[in-house]
């Protein structure tokens, strides 16, 4: 039907699409990008022999071998081109960048505001996985001069709060810290959520940035966020676990994700109430003698009662 339909010129779809011109608004469209978030956890270095193992989170950056930002840190990313879709610009570019291939993306976010690249307007779409770094061979290409993963470590340095008759607004500042063995970059963002006649909004600004490139600080302070959302309604942690595991194990990743120390005994009535993780009847797997109980995924888990 819509074939044989014409517009105010007359035209057809056919006769349209035939005249139409593809770089008519090459001049004011924004560039299209994207950039992948990828976190794993590691475990943190024992500083005795008897210490418990505590677990914490890294991220995977790149650092630049090119303008603008040459020499700063950034996630792993680039241009979408022309008849690409972003999924597979990202696969593309994170291999290009990194080396790493056939990792499952989950799209998180676009960001589009202008400024947020000096060379043009440009709109990016970002990507995140939670991935087992171990099993990861990771190596720079194409234009990032070096990759490694940086232990992340976000944290509330401030909050407001203003009550108004039709809402009300919550202003929070985070630290975003990035480390490895030799260096430390960090980015102060501001998360703004507003209240509305029961409409929110969500706003991010980046105030400080020292080492990281563009506003990728926003980016990961926005990832993590996520990811501490996420960890409690989908079985996104349980790839960084074996096939069996300790309640301990899964409570070490969920307490570096979350940035916070978790009660042993609330934590395995919190997990077990959701039904995602369920006994195992297979010991075989027992990490170590003595270990009560075993856990593995519940193939039949439905997210969907999560409340």
């Amino acid at each position: 039907m819509s074939d044989k339909m014409v517009n105010a010129q007359g035209l057809t779809e056919e006769e349209f699409l035939k005249q139409y011109d593809p770089d008519k608004y090459a001049t004011s469209n924004p560039a299209l990008t994207v950039d992948m978030l990828l976190f794993t956890v590691r475990d943190d270095e024992k500083l005795c022999a008897s210490a418990t193992s505590s677990k914490h989170v890294e991220v995977l950056m790149i650092k630049r071998g090119d303008h603008p930002f040459i020499g700063r840190w950034a996630l792993p990313g680039g241009f979408v081109t022309r008849n690409e879709a972003p999924e597979d610009a990202a696969l593309r570019e994170l291999k290009e960048e990194t080396g790493i291939d056939e990792v499952y993306l989950e799209q998180l976010y676009t960001w589009g505001a202008p400024g947020r690249d000096p060379r043009t307007h440009v709109v990016s779409i970002t990507y995140m996985a939670l991935v087992d770094g171990s099993k990861l061979k990771v190596s720079a290409g194409d234009d990032a001069s070096d990759a490694k993963w940086f232990r992340a470590n976000l944290e509330v340095v401030d909050e407001k709060k203003a009550v108004a008759s039709n809402g009300s607004t919550l202003e929070t500042d985070f630290r975003l810290t990035l480390s490895d063995d030799h260096q430390q970059l960090y980015g102060i963002v501001k998360a703004i959520k507003r209240v509305e006649n029961g409409v929110v909004k969500r706003e991010y600004k980046l105030l400080e940035a020292e080492g990281i490139a563009f506003d990728h600080a926003v980016i990961i302070t926005y990832g993590l966020l996520q990811l501490r959302r996420k960890i409690w309604v989908t079985p996104v942690a349980l790839s960084m676990m074996p096939a069996c595991f300790t309640m301990e194990q899964l409570k070490g990743v969920y307490e570096a994700i979350s940035g916070q120390k978790l009660a042993m005994d609330w934590f395995r009535d919190e997990i077990l109430r959701t039904g995602m993780v369920i006994e195992a009847t297979d010991n075989e797997n027992r990490p170590w003698a003595g270990e009560e109980k075993l856990y593995r995924f519940n193939p039949q888990w439905d997210c969907s009662v999560v409340v």
